[in-house]
């Protein structure tokens, strides 16, 4: 949701039984491996949306190893934030735009809070990053690197857990999506002078191997 990729065809000829399909694999799956109170927004309820996310974002939203982001346990309101911006053509993602597109405010709510929720662990598939690059990327992440590189979690608090709707959880992010996102902030940054810390201003201070490092060390955080 919070990506932008590409729905494959087959995917998009067969929306009803993928929304189907996911329904089923969500209630089976998500007794075991969330916790979702009574006050949750059912599965059921959130079809034929919930198909379009976990099609690219996985069932539980853990994300994928091609780069679709993590939506599991992310604050809601920071989900709901960029799902309205992506309805109101403000963030970026011609793919995101299309599945935001129609979605209701309470449809957008009900997404950000059921996908809030789960607890799936990292995304499966991934190669183990090098271990030089884990490590260099964790003293990134937690010390920063001199002169002008912050930590990242000052603003994602300890263990990139995120720090309420402003600074999301960025703990268990695929490294394909760091990677991607990280670039797309530096784009930004020279299209025009980045306001002082904001992540386009941070991205811009990285160079490409220390990318590399907080993607490799991110992938591998327990969310």
């Amino acid at each position: 949701m919070l990506m932008t990729g590409h729905y494959p065809p087959r995917l998009r000829r067969s929306r009803l039984r993928l929304g189907l399909l996911a329904l089923i694999a969500v209630s089976g799956v998500c007794h075991a491996q969330s916790a979702v109170t009574a006050t949750d927004p059912a599965p059921s309820a959130l079809a034929p949306s919930l198909a379009s996310c976990v099609s690219c974002h996985g069932v539980l939203g853990a994300g994928t190893v091609a780069g679709a982001p993590r939506l599991a346990g992310m604050n809601p309101d920071y989900l709901a934030h960029a799902l309205s911006m992506f309805k109101a053509g403000t963030r970026a993602s011609a793919v995101m735009q299309s599945v935001a597109h129609d979605l209701s405010d309470s449809e957008i709510r009900s997404l950000a809070v059921y996908f809030s929720t789960q607890h799936p662990p990292r995304v499966e598939g991934a190669h183990p990053p090098p271990p030089d690059l884990v490590m260099a990327g964790k003293r990134l992440a937690e010390l920063g690197a001199a002169p002008n590189v912050p930590a990242c979690f000052t603003c994602h608090a300890a263990g990139g857990k995120g720090n309420g709707a402003r600074y999301p959880s960025i703990a268990g992010a695929p490294a394909a999506f760091v990677i991607n996102r990280l670039h797309e902030f530096q784009a930004r940054a020279k299209a025009g002078t980045p306001e002082p810390g904001t992540m386009t201003a941070v991205a811009a201070t990285l160079n490409e191997r220390q990318i590399e490092e907080a993607a490799a060390y991110l992938s591998v955080v327990d969310p």
